[in-house]
């Protein structure tokens, strides 16, 4: 399901004092737009070890003419991509140094069930969200070639639909397509399209090209030098074995098979990919031509390698003001000790700080949260991971991770990959370490296992 667009600026009295008011200040379906960007985004860059948009921007900017670049941006949910991409997205349309791009912003959970996405559903969502833009859909509107070109791809969609006995429109929807592609989501019609889009693809992806490459002397003569596609969410495409009897993933099929075709393109695109497939980055420089693989780490609360209560406290200072800027900490929280605590808790990652926030003014609505409070808050999610961890082998290779921050050196990569997947594990800046989430540490599972002896 798509997140609603909502500025809180507008809605709220912020930094919120009531708590309905700070569920929602904090509520973490609510990507920060608009406004809240420039009023509530915090520049973490600091405590992850450098600006990782400024770094994207300026590979961009960089790029020689005619040549276009391949952005692989990893991070854990709730690590604040989609805020870095909405900034970077502002970034990108400033004219700096007499360039500016236009930003095509896909949010691809608007026009897919993004947790099954595979290239042929990908790309027509691409194509879709060129229709709804207003004005590349002028543009397309304006440009013969470009409004022929569209309407070839629109056939070629609505040929594939009528397939699999879903009948639309043959006229472009400009402005329109979403709607019309709305039936995609439907149960199961997303697999039936690409089942007879699937042979295709390639000229699909062709003839996005070429619409590009039609628009681009319309899109100058208004005042932009080119175009970024940013594509939001992929990293929610859910990592499943897949049924042909080998041992490959749902990730490995979409994002290193299929997903470099994309590059045929010929545009800047940025795409988010799961975490876990940081790990592969060896398949993926095979698969791209030269990409760029960023990484948006958690915030450091906890030193490296140290016992749990060592704090880090640049980060907590970092996260703090984050909150800050959403609630009024000394009404939420009966005292400094009960913020630490859960800052510390979340283990750096901004929804789960969220998360908990919200949680303990829905548990506790007169506020003044207490140590005890967050702990209360602590054990319901703690209950969750419990679920997910009895009885699992891996369990005192977790207290290895925490004690050294990285995994054992015989540890299997597709048990590592669901790790981070599940965050059971989360990622940090500079040199690149991990720890287990405070949420697994807290469980029976995991004390259990740091309380048994090695085998002899």
């Amino acid at each position: 399901m798509a997140r609603p667009k909502i500025v809180l600026t507008e809605q709220l009295h912020l930094p919120a004092r009531k708590a309905r008011e700070v569920r929602a200040a904090c509520d973490p379906r609510f990507d920060l737009v608009d406004k809240d960007l420039r009023l509530l985004r915090t520049d973490l860059s600091a405590v992850r070890g450098g600006s990782r948009t400024k770094r994207m921007e300026e590979c961009i900017r960089g790029a020689l003419v005619g040549t276009y670049q391949v952005q692989l941006l990893s991070g854990h949910p709730g690590s604040g991509k989609s805020t870095e991409l909405r900034w970077l997205e502002g970034e990108l349309r400033k004219p700096k140094d007499d360039v500016a791009f236009h930003v095509l912003f896909v949010d691809v959970q608007e026009y897919l069930d993004v947790r099954d996405v595979q290239l042929p559903d990908f790309v027509t969502a691409l194509f879709s969200a060129l229709l709804d833009d207003p004005l590349l859909g002028l543009l397309i509107d304006k440009s013969t070639v470009a409004k022929q070109t569209a309407g070839k791809m629109w056939k070629r969609v609505v040929s594939w639909l009528k397939a699999i006995g879903l009948t639309l429109e043959a006229e472009i929807p400009v402005g329109e397509a979403k709607v019309k592609l709305g039936v995609m989501k439907s149960p199961g019609v997303q697999k039936r399209f690409r089942d007879v889009s699937r042979d295709h693809v390639i000229s699909l992806v062709t003839e996005l090209r070429e619409l590009l490459q039609a628009l681009r002397p319309v899109m100058a003569e208004h005042g932009t030098d080119d175009l970024v596609i940013i594509a939001d969410n992929l990293e929610r495409v859910e990592r499943l074995p897949l049924d042909d009897g080998s041992k490959r993933t749902t990730h490995d099929l979409f994002f290193i098979e299929q997903l470099p075709l994309i590059q045929d393109a010929d545009v800047h695109i940025i795409v988010t990919i799961p975490v876990s497939l940081h790990f592969t980055q060896g398949r993926l420089r095979q698969a791209f031509s030269a990409p760029s693989d960023v990484v948006l780490p958690m915030i450091t609360v906890r030193k490296r390698g140290l016992d749990v209560d060592a704090p880090d406290e640049a980060g907590i200072a970092a996260l703090r003001g984050l909150l800050e800027k959403r609630i009024a900490l000394s009404v939420v929280f009966a005292d400094e000790d009960a913020i630490r605590h859960a800052i510390m808790q979340s283990g750096g990652c901004l929804r789960d700080l969220f998360r908990i926030v919200t949680t303990g003014a829905l548990n506790k609505p007169t506020l003044g949260l207490t140590r005890a409070d967050v702990d209360d808050v602590l054990r319901e999610f703690g209950s969750n991971m419990e679920r997910l961890l009895q009885g699992r082998g891996f369990l005192r290779e977790l207290h290895h991770v925490v004690r050294t921050g990285s995994f054992p050196d015989d540890f299997d990569d597709d048990l590592r990959q669901w790790l981070l997947y599940e965050l059971i594990v989360l990622e940090y800046n500079k040199d690149t370490w991990y720890d287990v989430h405070p949420f697994a540490r807290r469980t029976r599972a995991f004390q259990d296992a740091g309380k048994a002896k090695a085998p002899a």
